[in-house]
């Protein structure tokens, strides 16, 4: 096995575990998804966090940014 399919599953199962805790989506679901669908759900997650559409999500933002 290459050290690159090791990384891309370590990945897949620690989004997996972000999904899960942030958005209640169960590990074995975001597994079993075509990789289109798990790469969407990835990006959503990503965006999210760059550009927080949730207004409980934009305060923790700036809590931590001034809890500096």
């Amino acid at each position: 096995m290459s050290g690159d399919s090791e990384l891309d599953e370590a990945g897949e199962w620690m989004w997996a575990h972000i999904l899960w805790q942030n958005r209640g989506l169960r590990m074995e679901d975001f597994t079993e998804m075509p990789r289109n669908v798990q790469l969407a759900y990835i990006a959503s997650e990503q965006l999210a966090k760059e550009a927080p559409v949730n207004s409980m999500d934009r305060l923790a933002k700036v809590y931590i940014k001034t809890k500096r």
